[in-house]
């Protein structure tokens, strides 16, 4: 069982270096099927979600469709994985953040075959006054970097288009 445990973390570190970012849901993420039931790891709260998988940080209804978002902390992230080899990685080009979007069907099923994109307007004075940029589909949903590194609000526009449906959605984030 330790074998088993001990490998189940190392399959999971190596992903998460492997693609831009390693995200998931608490409905339906990349942890599907309990495979990390019962396991123990630093930074894990009661309800078994790690912070590198981010916070949840909105959810809305969009002609019938449900929307949730995620926000992984980069910064955190890489703290988690302190010690691992970053071989590679340009750390001076990472953006602070990586956003995420999952999107639900009325049905209640995930919508995988889509298109999203975020455009994100920063507080005035920040030096990144608009960000856009085209999700990629990943974790059952669609994510994106972006640098939410100044303090103050930030607008989220998102789009998301699946075959002839168009959301659009739009919200503050506000960065202390």
């Amino acid at each position: 069982m330790k074998k088993h445990t001990i490998w189940t973390l190392v399959t999971l570190m190596s992903l998460s270096l492997s693609v831009p970012v390693f995200a998931g849901s608490d409905h339906g993420g990349g942890m599907q099927g309990g495979g990390m039931k019962g396991m123990q790891m630093k930074g894990m709260d009661m309800k078994g979600s790690m912070p590198m998988m981010g916070k949840e940080i909105r959810t809305t209804q969009v002609n019938g469709y449900t929307l949730t978002y995620r926000l992984i902390d980069m910064k955190q992230k890489m703290e988690m994985m302190k010690g691992m080899s970053m071989k590679g990685m340009d750390m001076s080009k990472m953006k602070s953040h990586h956003l995420m979007v999952f999107v639900k069907g009325a049905d209640g099923k995930p919508v995988t075959d889509a298109k999203a994109g975020f455009k994100v307007e920063g507080p005035s004075g920040a030096q990144e006054p608009v960000q856009k940029v085209m999700c990629m589909a990943m974790s059952g949903g669609f994510g994106a970097d972006v640098d939410f590194k100044a303090k103050g609000t930030y607008t989220v526009k998102t789009k998301v288009v699946a075959g002839d449906t168009k959301l659009v959605d739009q919200f503050t984030y506000t960065v202390e």
